[in-house]
């Protein structure tokens, strides 16, 4: 999948009745794991063999690449490395760790802000080409967060410098996964009185005495209950999701990060965040804010918040990689405003098998917003939708 520059521009939006699968008795709603396998990287992916167990305050050297946005652990990460020198090392690393990490850039995408992910290949097609060179195209899944500890010497820009595989030492940093924080404070007679059973008017009573032990008051706890926030969490992705959320708090908060359209501010102050219940808390807040989707260019509205969808098992977002190489961070909504379309429909290297993507623009500034994906049979809903591009579309910044 690529951009397209042809001409033909088209003011388009979506009803939400077009949507409905109710409308019609013939619609089959789309299989979103079939988004989730990424068959549009070929059918030569195969297995490699071997994981890498990586714990807290591990160090070693690993090549990395500086990315564009912020990959939260548990993320699939695609890409297609045509041959070249960074198609060497990813070769090499196949071969022996199969690790590799994505550099994160500042608050303001100029610099480095110094953090990673360490990602783990899973699945690779090696093609020899010319030479004794190779392309690669592979799936990786982002496992660790990291920071880099040195940078070696250099005489380029950052954004230059790290352009290519380079190998750094990095420090694996470690998430704290407390599920309750008055845990360490309870009185350990009292814990057969913790029966879930119990009534709640009990529960609250045994948690104030719980927190009398502490410098700090009950409310204070409770604003970084787990369970409060895990239903407020489940509570606004239940209309937008299929599926069961996370339960365990550290995997629950990567997964949030990833599926919540944020800036790219706030989507690194989330990742540099070592305790799970913090982020959770922050994420609960964001939940909260504006609904307002805007181009990133002129703040024209091209979304809201609510009309987010899952077209994969993965969530409402996903990274997808077009055949040039380029790794695009992806949500998906089920309709837009102010935007017009550019060029013909096209099926080459479609994300979502049995759809046809067509380039979509921002109708104010003709900058590029992300695709509309049009069903290719009837029978299928949704009949479209609209892939945002996160790093062109975000939440409306608050006011200065």
């Amino acid at each position: 999948m690529a951009d397209s520059d042809s001409d033909g521009n088209e003011a388009e939006g979506v009803d939400d009745d077009e949507l409905d699968p109710a409308s019609s008795e013939e619609l089959q709603p789309y299989d979103i794991s079939l988004t989730a396998s990424h068959s549009y990287l070929g059918a030569g992916l195969v297995s490699v063999g071997g994981r890498s167990v990586l714990e807290a305050g591990w160090r070693g050297r690993v090549p990395v690449t500086l990315h564009h946005g912020v990959v939260f652990p548990g993320e699939t990460v695609p890409m297609v490395l045509p041959q070249g020198p960074d198609a060497d090392v990813l070769v090499d690393v196949i071969k022996n760790d199969k690790l590799f990490g994505l550099l994160c850039p500042d608050e303001e995408g100029g610099s480095l802000s110094g953090y990673g992910v360490i990602c783990e290949v899973e699945q690779a097609d090696i093609e020899p080409q010319d030479a004794g060179a190779a392309s690669v195209t592979f799936k990786a899944r982002a496992t660790h967060r990291f920071r880099m500890l040195a940078a070696p010497r250099r005489t380029l820009p950052h954004d230059r410098f790290f352009n290519r595989m380079v190998a750094v030492e990095v420090r694996v940093l470690e998430d704290v996964a407390t599920r309750d924080a008055l845990r360490p404070a309870r009185l350990a007679a009292l814990d057969p009185l913790r029966e879930p059973a119990r009534l709640e008017p009990q529960q609250q009573r045994l948690r104030r005495m719980d927190a009398a032990l502490t410098p700090w008051p009950l409310f204070v706890y409770h604003i970084f209950d787990y369970d409060r926030m895990r239903s407020e969490i489940k509570e606004y992705f239940e209309p937008i999701m299929t599926g069961e959320l996370p339960d365990e708090p550290v995997s629950l908060s990567f997964w949030v990060a990833s599926n919540l359209a944020l800036r790219k501010p706030e989507r690194l102050a989330l990742f540099v965040v070592d305790n799970a219940l913090l982020r959770l808390y922050m994420e609960s807040q964001h939940i909260k804010k504006q609904s307002e989707l805007c181009c990133t260019s002129c703040l024209t509205e091209i979304a809201q918040r609510e009309h987010l969808f899952a077209m994969s098992s993965e969530g409402v977002h996903s990274n997808y990689t077009n055949l040039g190489g380029y790794m695009h961070d992806i949500l998906t909504v089920r309709q837009a405003t102010n935007v017009e379309l550019s060029g013909a429909p096209s099926a080459e290297y479609s994300w979502f098998p049995g759809y046809t993507w067509t380039v979509a623009l921002c109708a104010a500034c003709m900058a590029h917003v992300g695709w509309r994906f049009q069903a290719e049979k009837r029978s299928v809903w949704p009949q479209r939708f609209y892939g945002l591009c996160r790093n062109y579309v975000a939440p409306r910044p608050p006011d200065p």
